[in-house]
């Protein structure tokens, strides 16, 4: 897999900030695991993941850093892009979104997977205020040089208004998500944006390689919300998964749009069991339930759909509540068996099964999987399981 960073716009948020993860030829320089791209690459973004959690930067920031400045992803920074073989001309594409407080890094497990089976990924970080830290490069007068404007997470204030700020955002980063799709349409014809990173080889090479008819968009969190709103937007993208998707952002307005596409939601039990946002998200689905779908993943919380678990120690994971019961590979392993299970299917890749259990349930479900959006304790799941053996 291979990671590119891609900066339009100038002096503004209305410009993109997009990584893209592809699938990279196999090289002497692809193959060396040292040349790896560094999952969080500036103090920046980590001090910002603190400021997040509301803990002190000036004394957590850089410690932070210290703990995970080294640790790389399996991706190599501008790589050459995989040569085409007789069945796989076109990549299809997909944008994610991520959380609140979230960045375009800390997604790579889900984006590297994505890559390694042949796509494209656009991992969007957002400009809403809603990213842990991003930034904006600004021109220097006189020069051709650019100088860094950082974005800080901006925290909700006494006065502000939840619901509506929240669905201000939304709407932004939809917008993005759409944006994303645009500037893949240009390039697959060979009109490259502006990058700010003057780094245009691997646009050059995407050219006429992406599969426009196969686009998703997954997320989570806000970033599922971000999906809901994108696929009701434009119905350019085929498909989306929302991984704990948060309904606050979205209101009363989302069940008026004609949002036709399938739609996966992947929930932690978590937010499986968060009533005030289950209520609505159920209603969501009953609307149109034969587009769309819902599973859960048992003993995992919130942030078991980001990479933060699979990295942290465990001391730091049971410091900061962000542990679960069930181990965190596993948890991530389930996490991206479901979103390609589906991508595959609505995207028409290969020769998707007609059934797969940990989407679709039946013989074959994983243990930890939850089919439909009812919650089953560990005894009720002990009695059905009696009373099957029992038949």
């Amino acid at each position: 897999m291979c990671a590119k960073d891609e900066f339009t716009g100038v002096s503004t948020v209305a410009g993109s900030f997009i990584r893209f993860f592809y699938p990279a030829e196999k090289t002497a320089a692809t193959l060396n695991e040292s040349k790896r791209c560094f999952w969080i690459p500036r103090q920046q973004y980590a001090s910002g993941l603190v400021n997040f959690m509301k803990l002190p930067v000036w004394l957590l920031g850089r410690f932070f850093y210290w703990c995970v400045g080294g640790l790389q992803i399996p991706a190599i920074y501008n790589a050459p892009l995989c040569k085409p073989t007789g069945e796989e001309q076109l990549l299809p594409c997909v944008v994610f979104s991520h959380g609140l407080g979230g960045n375009r890094l800390i997604y790579s497990t889900y984006c590297c997977e994505l890559a390694s089976h042949g796509c494209l990924v656009a991992c969007v970080e957002h400009r809403d205020e809603s990213a842990s830290a991003t930034y904006v490069l600004k021109k220097n007068e006189g020069d051709e040089k650019t100088t860094e404007e950082w974005i800080q997470y901006r925290h909700l204030q006494a006065n502000d208004d939840g619901s509506e700020l929240r669905n201000k955002q939304v709407h932004i980063r939809a917008n993005e998500c759409i944006s994303a799709h645009n500037i893949l349409e240009n390039i697959q014809s060979g009109r490259f944006p502006t990058n700010l990173f003057q780094e245009n080889s691997i646009l050059q090479q995407l050219k006429g390689r992406l599969d426009l008819k196969k686009f998703a968009v997954v997320g989570h969190s806000f970033g599922g919300a971000t999906t809901v709103l994108t696929l009701a937007k434009d119905k350019r993208f085929r498909c989306g998964v929302a991984l704990d998707v948060w309904m606050l952002p979205l209101g009363k307005e989302i069940y008026n749009y004609n949002l036709d596409q399938p739609l996966l939601f992947v929930n932690s039990q978590q937010f499986h069991r968060w009533d005030q946002n289950m209520d609505p998200l159920k209603k969501l689905i009953n609307d149109k339930p034969e587009t769309r779908s819902i599973i859960a993943i048992r003993w995992t919380r919130h942030m078991n759909q980001c990479d933060i678990p699979s990295v942290l120690p465990p001391y730091m994971l049971y410091w900061t509540s962000l542990g679960s019961k069930l181990d965190p590979t596993t948890a991530v392993k389930l996490n991206r068996q479901a979103i390609w299970a589906f991508l595959r299917r609505h995207l028409d890749i290969g020769n998707p099964p007609v059934r797969e259990p940990v989407i679709d349930g039946g013989e074959g479900t994983p243990e930890y999987i939850i089919i439909g959006p009812e919650f089953i304790t560990e005894e009720e799941h002990k009695k059905l399981d009696t009373a099957k053996s029992s038949l």
